[in-house]
């Protein structure tokens, strides 16, 4: 067992892995894509793209999906370290709010089991040491010869103060150049993100199959961020003195030692317990290596994705390790022919006997000849693969458990594995990166498509894994981590870099309870916020919530105070005169519904912008300067223009008796108040505002009014974002955005919120009850939440904005989520179901809208938690 356990690897550097056996290996991880909300026919797309690779790159291939529980502790600790480096009024609240969040996810996570895949492929570089050769001993030989006097060449060997195990620098650098193609190649083999690794990564993944704990707690960062596997030599050319000068890197390979701390021991023929002392305490966990050893070597596709079915539904963590060993086509068509040959000989002999050859013979034979007829036919390369299963447990009978789960699962798409007696401590080495097929009883030759077929780097991650905690993904529980501004800070290669959020569904879905709990927690964090509340869902605001004193909330209900009158006059909540113009006009224009072809128009365009000229512009000025023509210019004007004054003083005066028009129609000399933005949060909700609905079939003129009161707050709203500080993190939450959506003026200042929120820092959340209510700007919003959604032709909509195809299954999942949950796409593109989780009752009690009894909502609490 000391042999077998000996690591292979004698050096890292980054991404590279040299082993003792001279092979040099590049590993990269893999960010992943989507798959599981894919159609039949886009399936095929990543399956295509990753066969054209396998086809194409002739490289021994090490495939390794290694289960990573999100480290909960750690994300919290690093926001709120983020947080101490700001200033602002709620700091002290927030990092209270944080440490008691992070101590509560830390008791629920020790609960449950559930990890991130974290998928990583290496690449052999040294084609020359690839497995598999030609057949031709003769070659086989010369080639041997060859590489053995190449050798002899080397520098290592003839250079003073360099030793035959040396690593020249020169040489590291050639595999770099040569490693950074592959990743090129990868990335549109995935159709992802692909990273090369870094040095403690691997470190990181030798030393967790050494491990005792499910968690990887007792790994020692400190050991895998500081250990250095060489040492910098120097060596000189033939006189030892003046010749070249080479660098080279020395291995210390006893560094790794201290990665295999742990003792080891086979717990019966199909098992190993491993243990070590951590705080004076003996820790042990089980480990099971199961090994395929029988599969289809043509297997359909879709319908062969094992390993992303394995990562999505199983329900506990497994680490995957394949070896995929290259063979060109005419060496396997070679391999092949001999092989019938063997079987031909052995229908020779049986004759000889008066014996037909056995089943298994047959059976053989047959799979020899389809195999053979494929290669012929497609030219392809063949892999000989070694695929390798993992399963950890704390007992014997957790082990047990979950291995016939494991299996009854893979044996769905046709897979047999199995546990090979007495070989689990070598099985256990193979998975190691770096390291090779230690069992070559179980390898099994597959064509292309069957490696392609299995999926191999789907996720079903999504959010940034920093900043604020929202909740768990449906399937695997996974946390969810957002942080607001990410996607302008250009740290990372995101899909979209825009701040604003997309929230749609229908009513008591959890929509509101949603943006509630983001725009709560991003004011804890450090942000400033904005809430338009056209329904008064807030009124209990003003009295504090939860780690927010009443005294950072302003609750500025319009229209409960007279001071409010004329502070939503569109010359008064715009940002420039000539914008104040567009929006009066526009206001008024749709108002008393005349269009541009009208007279009443030009006259309109006129008056306003002889107003706008004036000290103190205001709608109630326009009515007065139309009063005043209808009075005193009778006799001066046309007939037709007489009669436009009229109609046109006749409809605002009718308009300006509504109680809410008092807050849109500003008089001269009116002391008003003025939004301001010197608390963390401000909610503007105004009072008997009548919004029509999708149900509404006629607007009445309370309706225009009230939508005329609405796209003026949100003209508002640039005030907001010009006027703070830039550099803090601000967002508008736009309740019933489908009321400004639906004015073209409207459309526009929240296409302008929308496309200039990464310049100012502001994220504009948008909610309303459809998917068709947003409108153009939806290519450029950020994050999406879906809730529910009644019609299918929204769920058909919302598909298309969120780039996901239109499939009956799909529309299902939108059409039937439960109250609390959400179809999410993350700034990186990725999509998954979410469950919104605000962690603590009380959070769950200030934001919820619903009717619901104390008791109910106890009971819902525990559903969703």
């Amino acid at each position: 067992m000391k042999n077998v356990l000996e690591l292979p690897v004698k050096h890292i550097d980054n991404n590279l892995i040299f082993t003792k056996e001279d092979e040099v290996w590049a590993y990269f991880r893999l960010e992943g894509f989507n798959y599981s909300f894919y159609s039949d026919m886009e399936k095929l797309t990543p399956f295509q793209s990753q066969m054209g690779f396998l086809i194409n790159h002739k490289h021994d291939l090490h495939y390794y999906s290694d289960p990573t529980p999100t480290d909960i502790e750690s994300i919290v600790e690093d926001t709120i370290s983020s947080m101490r480096t700001l200033n602002y009024e709620l700091k002290e609240n927030g990092i209270a709010y944080m440490k008691q969040l992070k101590q509560t996810l830390a008791n629920q996570s020790r609960l449950s089991e559930t990890s991130e895949y974290a998928d990583f492929i290496g690449v052999q570089l040294n084609q020359r040491l690839n497995k598999y050769h030609s057949p031709n001993t003769g070659n086989n030989i010369i080639m041997a010869v060859n590489h053995w006097l190449d050798g002899l060449k080397s520098p290592v060997y003839s250079a003073a103060g360099l030793e035959p195990y040396d690593i020249l620098e020169e040489e590291i650098v050639a595999y770099q150049i040569q490693a950074d193609g592959i990743q090129r190649a990868l990335t549109s083999a995935f159709n992802c993100k692909v990273t090369a690794t870094k040095t403690n990564e691997l470190v990181y993944l030798i030393a967790k199959n050494f491990s005792v704990t499910t968690n990887y707690a007792d790994i020692d960062s400190t050991l895998t961020d500081n250990l250095k596997s060489g040492e910098d030599i120097i060596g000189y050319g033939n006189d030892g003195k003046g010749g070249k000068e080479y660098k080279a890197i020395r291995p210390k390979t006893k560094e790794f030692l201290s990665l295999q701390d742990t003792a080891i021991v086979e717990d019966g023929p199909k098992s190993l317990r491993l243990s070590k002392i951590i705080d004076n305490e003996e820790t042990e966990i089980y480990t099971q290596h199961l090994i395929c050893h029988d599969m289809d070597n043509e297997r359909p596709h879709p319908g062969s994705e094992w390993i992303h079915h394995l990562k999505s539904y199983l329900g506990f963590p497994v680490t995957i390790s394949i070896r995929a060993y290259h063979q060109s086509n005419p060496f396997i068509k070679k391999k092949l022919s001999n092989k019938l040959l063997e079987f031909k000989d052995q229908r020779k002999e049986a004759n000889k006997g008066g014996e037909d050859i056995d089943l298994d013979v047959k059976e053989s034979q047959s799979g020899a000849i389809r195999m053979e007829n494929y290669f012929k036919q497609t030219a392809q390369p063949a892999y000989a693969c070694s695929f390798i299963i993992k399963v950890t447990g704390k007992t014997k009978e957790e082990i047990h458990s979950r291995v016939e789960r494991l299996i009854n699962e893979v044996n769905r798409f046709g897979l047999s594995i199995t546990s090979p007696f007495g070989e689990q401590v070598p099985l256990m080495m193979e998975t190691i990166p770096g390291s090779k097929s230690l069992n070559n009883d179980y390898e099994m030759l597959v064509a292309p498509g069957v490696v392609a077929g299995m999926m191999f780097g789907t996720t079903s991650f999504v959010g940034d894994n920093r900043g604020i905690f929202l909740g768990y993904t449906k399937y695997f529980n996974k946390p969810l981590f957002i942080k607001p501004d990410l996607a302008a800070k250009a740290v990372e290669e995101t899909e979209v870099d825009s701040l604003s959020i997309l929230v749609a569904g229908m009513t008591g879905r959890g929509k509101s309870f949603a943006m509630n709990l983001f725009a709560y927690l991003s004011v804890l964090t450090g942000s400033q916020g904005l809430i338009i509340d056209p329904k008064g869902d807030r009124k209990g605001w003003d009295k504090g919530l939860p780690f927010i004193p009443s005294k950072h909330i302003s609750v500025w209900t319009l229209g409960a105070d007279r001071k409010d009158a004329g502070s939503l006059d569109p010359f008064r909540t715009s940002t420039t005169i000539e914008e104040g113009k567009d929006i009066c006009m526009d206001t008024l224009s749709y108002l008393a519904n005349i269009d541009i072809e009208d007279d009443r128009y030009s006259l309109l365009s006129e008056i306003t912008e002889e107003i706008a000229e004036t000290d103190d512009p205001c709608i109630g000025a326009i009515i007065s300067t139309l009063q005043e023509m209808y009075n005193n210019e009778k006799h001066n004007l046309t007939e037709q223009r007489y009669n436009s004054v009229e109609s046109l003083k006749s409809i605002l005066e009718t308009l300006n008796r509504d109680p809410l028009a008092n807050l849109l129609f500003g008089t001269v000399g009116q002391d008003y108040r003025v939004l301001h933005t010197d608390v963390p949060l401000q909610v503007l909700m105004v009072e008997n505002l009548k919004l029509p609905t999708d149900k509404t079939k006629k607007l009445r003129a309370t309706h225009k009014i009230s939508e005329a009161i609405m796209i003026s707050i949100t003209a508002f709203t640039k005030q907001y974002m010009f006027n703070t500080e830039r550099s803090r993190h601000k967002f508008i939450l736009q309740d019933e955005a489908s009321a400004i959506e639906r004015n073209a003026m409207g459309s526009e200042l929240l296409d302008f919120i929308v496309r200039m929120g990464r310049y100012y820092n502001t994220t504009l959340i948008k909610g309303s009850q459809n998917a068709s209510d947003h409108g153009k700007d939806v290519a450029n919003m950020g994050m999406i939440f879906s809730f529910a959604l009644r019609k299918k032709e929204e769920a058909e909509e919302m598909l298309d904005y969120l780039n996901l195809p239109v499939t009956t299954e799909n529309v299902r999942i939108l059409n039937k989520l439960p109250r609390g949950e959400a179809l999410f796409q993350d700034i990186y593109g990725r999509s998954a179901v979410v469950k919104i989780n605000p962690v603590f009752q009380d959070l769950y009690d200030a934001f919820d809208t619903s009717t619901a009894s104390k008791e109910e909502r106890e009971k819902e609490m525990e559903r969703i938690s």
